[in-house]
């Protein structure tokens, strides 16, 4: 008994080996091996696109970096042509601009977020504060009131074209109706 037990988990591994292995061959037949990054790059037409590509790439940062430096140098050189005042006040400007820049985008941030709380109490769409003007208050205010009214414009447009629907639907025949139709018939045929 127990030697037909092994035989038997004996071919049950057996069968379980086969169908793994007709499994892996279904796979690589429907499924082809895919190739790594450097058997592609063997190949003359994949290897010219990533050239291409990464020249591009190189090109656009080697830009990026020079239009950095010159802008670097050309500072630099102003200040060197400068005075200790004139260097002072340069910097002094400088700072200011960027103290202005940073006040102005938390400004921007701020308005943005309670315009996106007044849409959302009128119950208008918030992706509508992407259009909005965040120069300042008074023109944030200025703007929600005419996005407000163009969006209440364009629903009412919208209502009023489906309220003036076309041809009314036609009434489904009911079991009325084809009694009715046969109580015709038979009027007609004479058989009442």
């Amino acid at each position: 008994m127990a030697k037909a037990a092994e035989q038997v988990n004996r071919e049950k591994k057996d069968l379980a080996k086969v169908v793994l292995v007709e499994m892996d061959q279904e796979k690589n037949r429907i499924l082809p091996k895919q190739k790594t990054f450097d058997e592609m790059l063997k190949e003359g037409s994949f290897q010219a696109e990533f050239d291409r590509r990464v020249q591009k790439a190189l090109g656009t940062a080697k830009e990026k970096w020079s239009a950095l430096m010159d802008d670097k140098l050309s500072e630099a050189e102003k200040l060197s042509k400068m005075n200790k005042e004139e260097k002072t006040e340069y910097m002094r400007q400088k700072q200011e601009k960027e103290l202005l820049d940073r006040e102005s985008a938390i400004t921007r941030r701020e308005l943005m977020a309670e315009a996106k709380n007044t849409l959302a109490e009128k119950k208008l769409p918030v992706t509508l504060a992407e259009v909005l003007n965040y120069t300042d208050a008074d023109s944030c205010s200025k703007s929600i009131a005419a996005v407000e009214k163009a969006f209440q414009e364009a629903v009412q447009a919208a209502v009023e074209e489906k309220l003036k629907g076309g041809t009314p639907p036609k009434k489904a025949p009911s079991q009325e109706d084809a009694d009715l139709a046969k109580q015709v018939e038979a009027l007609m045929m004479g058989t009442v």
